[in-house]
């Protein structure tokens, strides 16, 4: 264990743990997208919950066996997180609202193709009907 260590590697280490937050904050959001592109059932989102707490841990646990001689720091834990708000709160909410104006139009889509789909229908029907 280090004794010697300055107040600057501290605020180094901090730095890198609120960038690896950042990080954090761009998997979540990706995994965000992927649940409004293509939604699916309550597994499957638990899943991907686990899979991105288990990435967290990893990074969180990598970082610390990579630059801090493998001792979990005090910066460790508050720097991600707050770098993983700081993302959430700015990039965050961008993206949360041009998913919200994708998933509206994926329905109108959605609906506009059984509007079509079910005049379609009537058109056939009404072809082999008289033919």
């Amino acid at each position: 264990m280090d004794t010697h260590i300055t107040v600057q590697t501290e605020m180094l280490w901090l730095l890198r743990a609120v960038l690896l937050g950042v990080g954090c904050g761009v998997l979540f959001d990706l995994m965000r997208m992927l649940r409004a592109l293509l939604p699916h059932g309550r597994i499957a989102v638990f899943l991907e919950d686990a899979v991105f707490s288990f990435v967290f841990c990893f990074v969180w646990q990598v970082d610390a066996w990579s630059f801090c001689g493998g001792a979990l720091r005090w910066q460790h834990l508050p720097g991600m997180a707050a770098g993983l708000l700081l993302y959430l709160l700015t990039v965050g909410r961008v993206t949360a609202r041009m998913l919200y104006r994708l998933r509206q139009v994926r329905r109108g889509i959605r609906c506009l193709l059984r509007h079509c789909g079910g005049r379609l229908r009537n058109l056939r029907e009404k072809i082999y009907k008289n033919a």
